[in-house]
């Protein structure tokens, strides 16, 4: 469940796991303080799981707590773990019980992480001769090549959680939830392509656009930035409270997905921007607010609990300005988060 922390592409195998050790120690002893717990007490599970698969299963076993506890409490920031906190003496025990299951499984995958390049050693120099600490490609090799690594390389892999199966990249407007295609989908970016996208430059953009006057009618306006359409993306549905920035419980996953994508050595080193979109229900300048509050509430989740690197993450809202469905401005599927790769 934890994951390398690099920030520039992590080629250095040795710090990469080092920091994934860290990083995945960092999150256990939150999960512990906060009481984040697995559900089905009891149960033993032969291999380590993912962000998104521990989150997603503490959303279920605490769910109703957050709800009962923390109603107005985000996932990020660690402002979950402090409202559980002070609130544990009447959090549910299903919500309790299986905090041993968790540890076990978190441990796994500390161990499997910090045991990788002295496990794989042998197989990276030979399967990956000729490609120096300090190449950008050095991670992508020794990716690629591990089915023909040592069985015991191969099960450290497992068990460290990097072996996702990465399919064609689904259609830019596609909302699922699958690791292995939000990996491949954000993969492959244009360095040329994302030339003067940022959270700032886009937000300029917004502002301008409320102001133009041939951007009053919403049926069919046109998108703020024909460029965000060109680039390596994943569009992913993310439930928040109404009117709200809190992010509902039973998203938790869909953002553990993209912390568990973000850890991907594909996509080590890559910057991520995460575009917050809202429907044309309301007015429009709440819209655009509300809509930057979302997607700072998804970065925050990132970095806490899930140790992703704040250098790593950008974050925008576009209010109604870039409609998914732009014939039916008020329908649900304008209310997204978009994920872009803007590269390194």
């Amino acid at each position: 469940m934890k994951q390398s922390l690099d920030r520039h592409e992590e080629v250095n195998l040795g710090r990469m796991y080092l920091k994934g050790e860290m990083a995945m120690t960092k999150f256990y002893f939150m999960v512990a303080s906060l009481i984040f717990v697995i559900s089905a007490a009891g149960t033993a599970m032969a291999q380590t799981i993912g962000y998104a698969e521990a989150i997603g299963q503490f959303a279920v076993a605490c769910g109703q707590d957050l709800d009962k506890f923390c109603k107005t409490t985000n996932l990020g920031g660690g402002r979950a773990q402090q409202c559980l906190d002070q609130n544990q003496a009447g959090v549910s025990p299903s919500c309790k019980a299986t905090i041993s299951a968790l540890r076990a499984n978190l441990q796994k995958r500390a161990a499997a992480r910090a045991a990788v390049l002295r496990v794989c050693d042998v197989d990276i120099r030979k399967f990956c001769a000729g490609i120096q600490q300090g190449d950008g490609n050095l991670m992508e090799c020794f990716y690629k090549a591990r089915r023909n690594m040592s069985a015991q390389c191969q099960r450290t892999v497992v068990d460290a959680g990097y072996d996702v199966s990465i399919g064609a990249a689904p259609p830019a407007g596609q909302i699922k939830l699958d690791a292995g295609d939000m990996v491949g989908a954000l993969q492959g970016v244009d360095e040329a392509a994302t030339s003067g996208i940022s959270a700032a430059s886009l937000r300029q953009l917004a502002a301008k656009g409320i102001r133009d006057p041939s951007r009053t009618n919403r049926m069919n306006r046109e998108p703020l930035s024909q460029q965000l359409g060109n680039l390596a993306q994943f569009t992913i549905a993310i439930q928040f409270d109404l009117g709200s920035a809190r992010i509902r419980p039973d998203s938790f996953k869909a953002v553990g997905l993209l912390a568990d994508s973000m850890y991907h050595p594909y996509l080590q080193g890559y910057r991520i921007l995460i575009v917050g979109h809202a429907d044309a229900r309301g007015k429009r300048d709440d819209n655009l607010i509300l809509s930057q509050q979302r997607a700072d509430a998804v970065r925050e989740a990132l970095i806490n609990p899930f140790g992703i690197s704040p250098a790593r993450i950008e974050a925008v809202g576009l209010g109604e300005e870039q409609l998914l469905n732009r014939s039916n401005p008020e329908a649900a599927e304008n209310r997204r988060v978009q994920l872009i790769n803007i590269g390194k």
